[in-house]
């Protein structure tokens, strides 16, 4: 039987077994301590890629990264803490999460902020670059 015929049965040659080897080997690495493994186990709770959606999943291992440096996993965990996707909506964290994802590198957090920015009281863009300010300090 070819890889046409798996696939028109229904069924993939590698796919299903494929991606939970790969879910597998990314498990390992996140409990390793392994911050892209801990970041892309992330995205895949958040997306539902070979596992089911599950945000405070997602939240755990993008926080676990973020606290490695993982710029994309600061992002990440920023927009769901924007939203209260997984986790208590704070617009004030996730503007500084932002903030510090984009001084690690990641050209998108930029953007995010500032379109958070227009979303946020004057009083807490003020308590976020105070924080932002106090942890440049530190």
């Amino acid at each position: 039987m070819s890889d046409e015929d798996d696939d028109a049965a229904g069924g993939d040659a590698d796919g299903d077994d494929s991606i939970e080897k790969r879910l597998e080997a990314i498990k390992f690495g996140a409990d390793d301590g392994h911050a892209e493994s801990m970041y892309l186990l992330g995205a895949a709770y958040m997306q539902g890629a070979g596992i089911e959606v599950d945000e405070q999943a997602a939240a755990k291992w993008f926080h676990e990264a973020a606290k490695r440096g993982h710029a994309k996993a600061k992002t990440s965990m920023a927009f769901l803490t924007a939203t209260g996707r997984g986790v208590r909506r704070d617009a004030v964290r996730a503007y500084v999460l932002l903030a510090e994802a984009a001084a690690s590198g990641d050209p998108s957090a930029t953007d995010m902020q500032f379109r958070l920015r227009k979303k946020m009281h004057e009083s807490e863009i003020r308590e976020a670059e105070k924080r932002i300010k106090n942890s440049a300090t530190v």
